[in-house]
């Protein structure tokens, strides 16, 4: 005997009063809401969605970094939250499986999944990281010749998409970025340093200032000093014949490394083993001022409330800073079938929506959008004016590479850089005997 579902008893419709029903009157609206069902099956593309299978888009999320210490286990959830459900209302078909995956253990996923074919649809991660994994051939370069991507290509802040430009393609379609900027607390600073020599100034009139030693936390010193785009030279090369680091470029790069090792010798400037440290001292009042990165500032307005200053880093003798700027990217796998293809590129292509970006930008501010049509209301906030200011900044720095910098390439360059940093800065090694090694970092390509 068949198993019928269980329905609900029929109810009677009120009548009106003075209103007879026609005969026939009921099969006439049924014939009339089938065919506007057809219509919308036919403007929806073929049948109703009524019928069309479930689909599942397979999306990883790489976390921006290890930060459990932020209080936020998943501090990207905020953002990708409107991205997810504007996509769900325009397909209710849809499900998204979404797993967070630490950058440690993705390359080893992507492997056994592509291996198996069941590798993510999409990924959300750093710029450089997609480069290397697209370099490995683990995911595949942005489909360029998807009208979708095409048409979303224009609309992207230049500087970005030269971040994940690669011999086989782009690695990947960037969707926002977190500028790195200065933060400070407004009850012991009135008005933050704008230049290197003003930010020693502050620390030697009492108030403490905090210094990470590690290369990301201090690259942005580099370009105050006209060195970064020595760096880069030296480490990844420039478009053009191969030129060896010439004597005034070395000047540039130990005067930078001088001006480490002068702010080491003040006793108000700690030196930090990272960011987790910094945070820290500003929230407990032992640093006044700190370098820090956009995804850190909700946890110290949390703290400080309306005590928190930010504000861009200051520049130097050798031009404006170079901010670190981390570009969040959407990259593509390789197992997808064609529509779960189409529905990746549309959902990364949603994610620069203007609206949506507007959204993700207002709502967090702690990032800013990939798109370049976008504006940022700095009028209004004084701390996405100086995200702003900070990305101004990096477009004006970043000189042209001829190759990007891909994770692979950091790991291996961040090491000798960061001993000769800090060794400079501890007075284990002079500036000179530094630059020697810096200028020379290209060997390890």
């Amino acid at each position: 005997m068949p198993i019928r579902p269980p329905i609900s008893p029929p109810r009677r419709l009120p009548r009106r009063p003075g209103v007879r029903p026609r005969a026939g009157q009921g099969r006439l609206r049924l014939r009339l809401a089938a065919s506007l069902l057809a219509v919308v099956g036919l403007l929806q593309g073929c049948r109703s969605p009524l019928l069309q299978p479930r689909q599942t888009l397979h999306v990883v999320v790489v976390p921006t970094e290890t930060m459990d210490w932020l209080g936020d286990v998943d501090p990207d959830h905020r953002l990708r939250k409107p991205l997810f459900d504007a996509f769900h209302r325009l397909h209710p078909g849809v499900s998204v499986d979404l797993s967070l995956v630490s950058q440690d253990l993705l390359p080893e996923l992507l492997d056994r999944g592509n291996r198996r074919g069941l590798a993510p649809d999409l990924v959300l991660l750093r710029a450089p990281m997609a480069v290397s994994l697209v370099q490995r051939g683990l995911l595949d370069p942005l489909p360029a010749g998807d009208p979708t991507i095409r048409r979303t290509l224009g609309l992207v802040v230049p500087r970005m998409l030269a971040q994940v430009r690669t011999s086989r393609g782009l690695a990947g379609l960037p969707a926002l970025s977190e500028p790195s900027l200065a933060c400070y607390d407004r009850r012991r600073i009135a008005a933050p340093p704008t230049s290197v020599d003003a930010l020693l100034t502050l620390a030697a009139s009492g108030r403490s200032v905090g210094l990470a030693v590690d290369p990301v936390g201090l690259w942005w010193t580099a370009g105050a000093f006209g060195a970064h785009g020595v760096l880069l030279k030296s480490f990844i090369g420039v478009p053009g014949p191969r030129v060896p680091v010439d004597a005034a470029e070395r000047l540039l790069v130990e005067r930078w490394l001088s001006w480490l090792r002068q702010a080491s010798l003040q006793s108000r400037v700690e030196l930090a083993s990272g960011q987790q440290d910094l945070i820290r001292g500003l929230e407990g009042g032992s640093l006044a001022w700190i370098p820090c990165f956009s995804l850190t500032l909700p946890r110290l307005e949390r703290s400080l409330g309306r005590h928190l200053g930010v504000s861009a880093l200051p520049g130097g003798p050798g031009g404006p800073p170079s901010p670190f700027i981390a570009s969040r990217t959407w990259a593509f796998g390789r197992n997808s079938s064609p529509r779960q293809r189409a529905l990746a590129v549309e959902l990364a292509a949603m994610s620069l929506n203007p609206l949506v970006q507007r959204d993700l930008m207002i709502n967090s501010r702690a990032i800013l959008p990939a798109n370049r049509f976008v504006p940022v209301p700095v009028a209004s906030s004084g701390r996405l004016g100086a995200m702003a200011q900070a990305m101004e900044q990096f477009t004006r720095t970043a000189p042209p590479m001829e190759e990007v910098l891909s994770a692979d390439r950091l790991r291996r360059l961040m090491p000798p850089m960061e001993t000769a940093v800090a060794d400079v800065m501890l007075g284990v090694m002079t500036p000179q005997q530094a630059v020697d090694i810096l200028v020379n970092l290209r060997f390890l390509r």
